[in-house]
């Protein structure tokens, strides 16, 4: 079986960096619920070959981590 690495962008920061090249937004609050629901709806879409098992899924993009905690864990658990 080989090993899959999942990238999820996540666009989010409390303030955009000037050196950073990420799409990413800062002070979008509003739009959490429904980008973390469109990740999950993808996920589920999702049709990975038997021949490959997810070892890693990354968070990355803007500040990952400033999703509140339900959301990562929501996104976790669709896998």
């Amino acid at each position: 079986m080989k090993e899959l690495g999942i990238y999820i962008h996540i666009p989010f920061c409390a303030k955009k960096c000037d050196y950073c090249d990420f799409i990413s937004y800062a002070h979008q609050e509003k739009y959490y619920e429904r980008y973390v629901k469109a990740i999950i709806q993808e996920i589920k879409n999702l049709q990975v070959p038997s021949i490959y098992q997810i070892t890693t899924i990354y968070l990355g993009g803007g500040t990952p981590s400033i999703l509140p905690e339900k959301y990562i864990k929501d996104i976790m658990r669709s896998y």
